[in-house]
């Protein structure tokens, strides 16, 4: 799924979390520098590309820590 800005992001996330067939699976917000979209999914390899902004798991969100 991809959204606009960071919001539509964290929303449509938030409600995948919630949905039984992801309990227990993190959803990943990532944003893409090439297409300027933030992208939602359940895979964590996806975040090797490009930058994690943070995700949700059970509705709950965790935000990336800074590696500086």
């Amino acid at each position: 799924m991809k959204a606009k800005s960071i919001e539509e992001a964290k929303s449509m996330a938030k409600d995948k979390s919630l949905e039984t067939e992801y309990k227990d699976e993190a959803m990943y917000i990532i944003y893409c520098n090439r297409t300027k979209y933030f992208y939602v999914a359940t895979d964590g390899l996806i975040r090797l590309w490009e930058r994690l902004i943070g995700y949700y798991e059970n509705g709950v969100y965790t935000a990336e820590k800074s590696h500086s």
